[in-house]
C-alpha cells in the first residue's frame, strides 16, 4: 500500500514540503554543529595559549631563582672565608693579648669566657 493512494490525506506536495522541513533541520543542526566546534575550536586554542603563557612565567621564575640561588650561595661562600680569616687572626692575637693573658685563668681561657673583672670594661 503506498503512502500516496487515494485514501490517504497525505499528498506528493506534503511529501516534499515533509522532505524540505527535514533538510532544514538538518542544515540547522549542521549550522548548530558548526558553530559549537568553532566555538570549541577557539576556546581550545585560548587554553593552549594560556597554558604555554604560564609555562613561560614559570620558566622565567625559575630562571630568576636559580641566579639569586647562585648569588646566595657565592655570599655563603664569601661568608664563610670571612669566618674563617677572622677565626684564624682571633687565634693569632690571642697568645699575644694582653686582656686575655692579664686575668684570667687557664681554665676560663679555655672555654672562652671572660672573668668577669674584664666584663665592666
Amino acid at each position: 500500500m503506498s503512502l500516496f493512494n487515494a485514501k490517504s490525506n497525505f499528498t506528493r506536495n506534503d511529501a516534499s514540503a515533509l522532505r524540505l522541513l527535514r533538510k532544514s533541520e538538518s542544515s540547522d543542526d549542521d549550522e548548530k554543529r558548526l558553530k559549537r566546534r568553532e566555538k570549541n575550536r577557539g576556546a581550545a586554542q585560548r587554553s593552549r595559549k594560556k597554558q604555554t603563557q604560564r609555562a613561560d612565567e614559570l620558566h622565567e621564575a625559575y630562571e630568576c631563582l636559580e641566579q639569586e640561588n647562585s648569588l646566595l650561595r657565592k655570599e655563603v661562600q664569601i661568608l664563610i672565608e670571612e669566618q674563617q680569616r677572622l677565626t684564624n687572626a682571633l687565634k693569632a692575637h690571642e697568645p699575644l693579648c694582653p686582656v686575655l693573658n692579664c686575668g684570667m685563668t687557664s681554665t676560663s681561657r679555655s672555654i672562652g669566657t671572660v672573668s668577669p673583672e674584664f666584663m665592666s670594661r
